[in-house]
């Protein structure tokens, strides 16, 4: 049996599926979509990066925070550690400006040969201090070194006993020099001074002076130029008897 096509011939070209040219449009919507998609992904990963930076910034400025406070606190103590160092420093330079007078007196005391009498001993740090009371006739010989000394005044029983008290003087720790500026034999008894012996006639008397090591930043008037740590300087006054 034959089949028969009962659309009229100028119909039956509708009654096919879309063409060609309707399908490009579709094609164009979904690549619309698909970029607007990654369009709005991106947005969303950007936006979730940027908040999670700005949290990030936020503790890493409250950190900052604390620890500069930290550091101010930490800071009074590192001042208070210059102001100990500074002051250590000075109280050093103060000490290594004083004299042992204490070890000076007790060797002098060991060397005096017996037959030597002193009646003045008169120490002073610089030349020009004070040692309360009327120094050794020396001569001038003291203000020739800027160091301590003893001035001596005394006597003993001839002038080789001078010589040798010159030379047990030097045995003195510290020493560095011992002039005199007269010895003499005297031809009358000479009263000593306070509780001091008596010279007796015919003596070689003697005014001696005995120079130690020059002491840093020492004075007349005390400790002299002891800088600290702020560029002030300090001074010391000596106490009585010449002693710094």
């Amino acid at each position: 049996m034959r089949a028969v096509n009962l659309i009229p011939a100028e119909s039956r070209g509708r009654s096919r599926g879309p063409s060609t040219g309707m399908q490009v449009p579709v094609y164009v919507l979904l690549g619309v979509l698909a970029a607007a998609v990654a369009l709005v992904t991106v947005y969303v990963l950007t936006g979730n990066s940027i908040s999670s930076r700005k949290a990030t910034l936020a503790s890493l400025q409250s950190q900052v925070t604390q620890e500069q406070a930290a550091a101010a606190r930490l800071g009074e103590f590192t001042k208070f550690s210059q102001l100990a160092q500074t002051r250590i420093g000075t109280v050093q330079s103060i000490a290594a400006a004083r004299f042992d007078w204490h070890n000076a007196l007790s060797d002098l005391a060991r060397v005096v040969p017996a037959n030597t009498t002193l009646q003045s001993v008169v120490g002073t740090v610089v030349p020009g201090a004070s040692a309360g009371g009327s120094g050794a006739a020396s001569g001038g010989l003291r203000g020739d070194i800027t160091a301590p000394a003893f001035e001596l005044s005394g006597c003993t029983a001839n002038q080789d006993d001078v010589a040798r008290l010159m030379s047990q003087l030097r045995l003195i720790n510290g020493v560095t020099r011992v002039s005199f500026s007269s010895s003499q034999v005297s031809t009358t008894s000479a009263a000593g001074s306070g509780s001091g012996q008596a010279c007796a006639s015919n003596a070689a008397t003697f005014d001696l002076v005995v120079f130690f090591q020059p002491v840093a930043n020492a004075g007349a008037s005390g400790v002299t130029a002891v800088t600290g740590g702020t560029g002030s300087s300090t001074s010391s006054t000596p106490s009585a008897g010449g002693t710094q």
